[in-house]
């Protein structure tokens, strides 16, 4: 409590001066052009203000880590991971819901696999090393590329052929045995040609014991500009990685005997490769009508294993006499699509719609080492198919924006069981306003309406072979939401309120299935409601702080009582400061997320978390970024994530303090 009064003290300091501060003019003029990466504004448009994360923040964080501990900083994103660091398997909860309810893009490309709408970057090593710029939005939209925006989206935006036109090598080394290397090549634009490439090799011990990751990445992206209106660019990622998994918590008991202690056992393994690839065209048909279109391909192939008396003996029944299986769950899948759309420019009038299509299919294959025969063998097939229209005026100050949105999904199955068709056909809207004055100060409102299918693992109950249906039905939240942003001289701050409304909304219960992944059930009536704060504050030249929190209320109403989402705390809250002067630029980040429920029933919690991580970078006279960080100065305990066991409760151990640097060479 002492920590956070002291944080609440300094937030006060800030915000009393930025009130003192004088505004000044903002130009907010927009210009229409061809701009090598601007693809995000076919799809998705809001009235909102969008956290943007740009390129020389990522240039200065980005370790090779998983992205989801850049993306926490940002408000309501909670990062964590199974290994207890930074690398191998992460991932983040926006508004206190997983990531497989948020719609993620690549310049337009979806990448939530179609049928449990995950995107795991551990097969996207170093990722964030290949783009530009991301644009994080909280909340419900109409996604026109993919699964369903339902708690919110993001969208990754890759180099710029023309102004990403440094490249460099990377070295770096740290804690738990974690390594990069990585070298990148931009050639900027010659002879209206332009080419990235980028390759990267990586490897992480983990925290956790065997909670290992190594892997290898490879992009190339390319593109020609035929003259200063129409261009073509093509992009391909190839990702390898091999882990040790550690999907599974560990008592509080053996933690104690040794933090380090990993659930899942030294047999339990994985390695996959992915590789996706997008061609894309982006013009001026005339003068006030621009389009885009695009195709894409997705694949992954790959396997883990799962040790079978373990799980039974740790999560169902400790009396489970063991079989000694060891079951190998083989994954295959493939998804191809495309989308087009085309915008007209009228005055002050913008019309844009468009379609975009998929068809995604995944083999599973369980094999075991008992014998010869397959467990199963079954292929789940997934299309989604939407087109959609939106509808956008400015008038001086005002602006109003309307999306209507038709979307078809279908899943079918082809197992050892007879299976029918499932479709789910949706009308998604949203309808925001906003008036800005002064060219400083924006409100805004807006309320949005959209759906969502459940996943495979929904359905099949956390079963890979299909054994009883569960439930097929669609849930559907209506999110409004009201803010208020100011942008000057030295100042730009957004807040933020929202409620989201959901019917039949599929929450976490805190189990976990035989495949790893986390069980969901549904709840009739349940909402979400918060308020969102981002700052950024330059008070004077070189020092900046940058405040993201957010206060959040999280209710399943049932016939008897009132519980809250499981993994959904009250309070997150992100500060940081930086301070440049000659070639030197010293930060901290100082986080701090309450505590929270992992069980439904609301009986066990994971305290509240508090670290402090801090760096310092030098860059020499000739482009060389020497870099030291230091994450969890003082040494806290914290845990990220818990489940259910057979003998009680099973958590997931955050690393102590860790020490990381680096070495980069600019040419």
């Amino acid at each position: 409590m002492k920590k956070l009064v002291l944080y609440f003290s300094f937030l006060f300091v800030i915000i009393t001066n930025i009130v003192a501060s004088d505004m000044q003019y903002f130009d907010t003029t927009k210009l229409y052009e061809l701009d090598e990466v601007q693809i995000t504004q076919f799809y998705r448009t809001s009235t909102k203000t969008t956290n943007v994360i740009d390129r020389d923040y990522l240039l200065k964080t980005n370790r090779g880590q998983e992205p989801s501990f850049i993306l926490n900083t940002q408000p309501s994103i909670m990062g964590y991971s199974d290994t207890g660091n930074e690398y191998g398997y992460s991932y983040f909860r926006m508004r206190g819901m997983d990531q497989t309810r948020v719609n993620m893009t690549l310049d337009g490309m979806p990448l939530n696999e179609g049928e449990d709408m995950g995107v795991y970057f551990s097969n996207y090593p170093d990722f964030l090393s290949n783009v530009h710029t991301i644009k994080v939005e909280p909340g419900a939209s109409i996604a026109n590329n993919g699964v369903s925006a339902y708690a919110g989206s993001i969208d990754f935006e890759s180099v710029n052929l023309k102004t990403d036109t440094v490249s460099s090598v990377f070295v770096g080394y740290g804690s738990h045995n974690s390594y990069k290397l990585g070298m990148d090549y931009n050639m900027g634009i010659k002879k209206n040609w332009g080419l990235h490439i980028k390759a990267t090799t990586q490897h992480s011990d983990g925290y956790r014991e065997h909670a290992y990751n190594t892997s290898q990445s490879f992009f190339v992206k390319t593109g020609y500009f035929f003259n200063t209106k129409h261009s073509i660019d093509l992009l391909s990622f190839v990702g390898q990685s091999k882990n040790g998994q550690a999907w599974m918590g560990s008592t509080m008991e053996e933690i104690k005997v040794n933090p380090r202690k990993n659930g899942c056992t030294s047999s339990e393994t994985d390695h996959f490769i992915q590789n996706i690839n997008k061609l894309q065209y982006k013009g001026f048909i005339t003068d006030n009508i621009t389009a885009t279109a695009s195709v894409y391909y997705n694949y992954l192939k790959g396997y883990y294993f799962f040790d079978l008396d373990n799980f039974m003996i740790s999560t169902i029944d400790p009396t489970w006499q063991s079989t000694n299986e060891i079951y190998c769950y083989n994954l295959e899948h493939h998804m191809v699509g495309g989308n087009a759309s085309i915008k007209f420019y009228i005055n002050d009038f913008n019309i844009t719609s468009g379609v975009n299509a998929l068809s995604f299919n995944r083999n599973h294959i369980g094999t075991h080492n008992i014998g010869p025969d397959s467990l199963w063998n079954n292929t789940g097939y997934k299309t989604d198919i939407n087109a959609f229209i939106k509808l956008d005026y400015t008038y001086k100050g005002f602006n109003v924006l309307a999306n209507a949105q038709y979307r078809h999904a279908d899943f079918n199955y082809i197992g050892d069981v007879e299976f029918t068709k499932l479709n789910w056909d949706f009308f998604n809207w949203s309808v925001q306003a906003s008036y800005t004055f002064n060219n400083t100060h924006k409100l805004y409102a807006s309320a949005t309406q959209t759906h969502r299918e459940p996943t495979r693992t929904d359905m099949f109950g956390g079963e890979e072979n299909l054994i009883e249906l569960g439930t097929t039905q669609a849930e559907s939240v209506i999110d409004y939401e009201v803010g208020y942003n100011v942008t000057a001289n030295k100042i730009n701050a957004n807040v933020n309120l929202y409620y989201m409304d959901f019917s039949n909304e599929l929450i976490l219960n805190g189990e976990v299935g035989t495949n790893g992944l986390p069980i969901r059930i549904n709840a009739a009536n349940s909402y979400r409601a918060g308020v969102e704060v981002s700052i950024n504050y330059n008070p004077v030249k070189g020092l900046y702080l940058t405040n993201t929190s957010t206060y959040s209320i999280n209710k399943v109403k049932t016939d008897t009582e009132v519980l809250t989402h499981v993994m959904s705390p009250t309070w997150i809250v992100n500060q940081a400061v930086s301070y440049n002067f000659y070639n030197f630029e010293i930060g901290a980040d100082i986080r701090y997320r309450s505590s929270m429920y992992f069980d439904l029933t609301n009986m066990y919690t994971l305290d509240d978390s508090f670290k402090v991580n801090a760096y310092i970078n030098y860059t020499t006279p000739n482009d060389i970024i020497l870099s030291l960080s230091v994450n969890n100065i003082f040494n806290t305990v914290t845990y990220s994530n818990g489940m259910f066991g057979a003998n009680g409760p099973l958590y997931f151990i955050d690393s102590p303090r860790t020490i990381y640097g680096s070495i980069v060479w600019k040419f």
